[in-house]
């Protein structure tokens, strides 16, 4: 029997045939536009360790996505962009299987000239470019504040020597408000030393609060880089509800942690603070992160987390890591014990 979820999924594949049918007819047209299709696979197992009874390995995605990017040269220096980006993991959160429906992740339209590059619509926010990127091949951050990507944002980035700057509005929601946040960010980037910082300013209903953040990279050498962050939230900033983990539900029942992400502490003064290396040697790296979530109320979550990864060729990889969390005495209480994970994965990009 056909159910409903197959008819939407069907029902989307064709549009995107469409789409791009439209868009290759566009090319033998016009002879400007330009389009790609790319893909990530990033697919692996993962075993969570609570303490209790159900503790086990499970299937994972680690956030695979397919999209398709366009660009036309549109004279006098400019040039117009579009992005659709769709992943791949199911209604569950955690994986992609038969006759579940792939979730949105980018489709935005841009401008591109000599006054730097403006798009709009759903989209990779400032704050994960500038402070907020993973370090680590699965894509998340186990201890972190915000979201990656949101809708209707309209985002401004140039560069100019060895400055980027970023500025973004966000009109979503129909509630009676004009703007729902603000984003500003910097970078400065100068031999191996870059700085960058961002600022999100929560417009939406009455608390009006804001989340600062501050990040530093330095190359030791061509084979060693170090990195340093702090981000904090004032106890009002309430735009996604605390510390975030996205679209990743897995939980262990014990603990009430998000694998991928710490239970959040909403309501409450809340920052995170790490220090992070990167050690590379032919097609062998090792990555490691010590950082510490703190929350007023609820207490810390310290995170340990080490990666080895092996580069096979420029598209395919295998990566295994190991991450330790552990919650103070305070938090236990509240939000369960401490646990761990353990991923094995490979990553397919096309």
């Amino acid at each position: 029997m056909i159910n409903k979820r197959t008819i939407n999924l069907a029902k989307k594949v064709c549009v995107t045939g469409i789409l791009l049918g439209a868009t290759n007819v566009a090319v033998a047209a016009e002879g400007d536009i330009k389009t790609s299709f790319y893909g990530s696979l990033r697919l692996g197992m993962d075993y969570v360790d609570a303490g209790t009874a159900d503790d086990a390995a499970n299937g994972r995605d680690f956030l695979s996505r397919v999209g398709t990017k366009a660009s036309v040269d549109l004279g006098n220096g400019l040039t117009g962009l579009a992005v659709v980006e769709y992943g791949i993991r199911g209604e569950d959160g955690v994986n992609f299987k038969q006759n579940n429906q792939p979730g949105l992740r980018q489709a935005l339209v841009g401008l591109k000239g000599g006054f730097g590059t403006v798009t709009y619509g759903s989209q990779t926010l400032l704050w994960h470019k500038f402070v907020r990127g993973s370090y680590f091949s699965d894509g998340l951050d186990s201890l972190r504040q915000g979201s990656i990507r949101d809708d209707d944002f309209l985002q401004w980035q140039r560069s100019s020597g060895n400055w980027k700057y970023g500025a973004a509005i966000q009109t979503e929601g129909q509630d009676g408000d004009s703007f729902d946040q603000y984003q500003v960010a910097v970078e400065y980037q100068s031999g191996p030393l870059k700085l960058q910082t961002a600022i999100a300013s929560d417009q939406r209903g009455d608390n009006t609060g804001s989340l600062y953040g501050v990040r530093g990279w330095y190359n030791v050498s061509d084979n060693f880089t170090i990195s340093a962050f702090y981000h904090l939230a004032e106890a009002d900033f309430d735009l996604y509800g605390g510390n975030s983990s996205g679209n990743v539900k897995l939980k262990s029942t014990a603990s009430g942690n998000d694998v991928g992400g710490v239970t959040s502490c909403t309501g409450e003064e809340r920052s995170t603070a790490g220090l992070y290396g990167k050690w590379k040697s032919g097609k062998n790296q090792f990555h490691t992160r010590y950082a510490v979530n703190a929350c007023d109320v609820k207490g810390d979550v310290t995170s340990i987390k080490v990666e080895y990864v092996r580069q096979f060729s420029k598209t395919f990889k295998l990566w295994a890591s190991f991450e330790q969390l552990d919650n103070d005495e305070s938090r236990k209480p509240t939000s369960g014990q401490d646990l761990s994970e353990f991923q094995l994965a490979a990553r397919f990009d096309f």
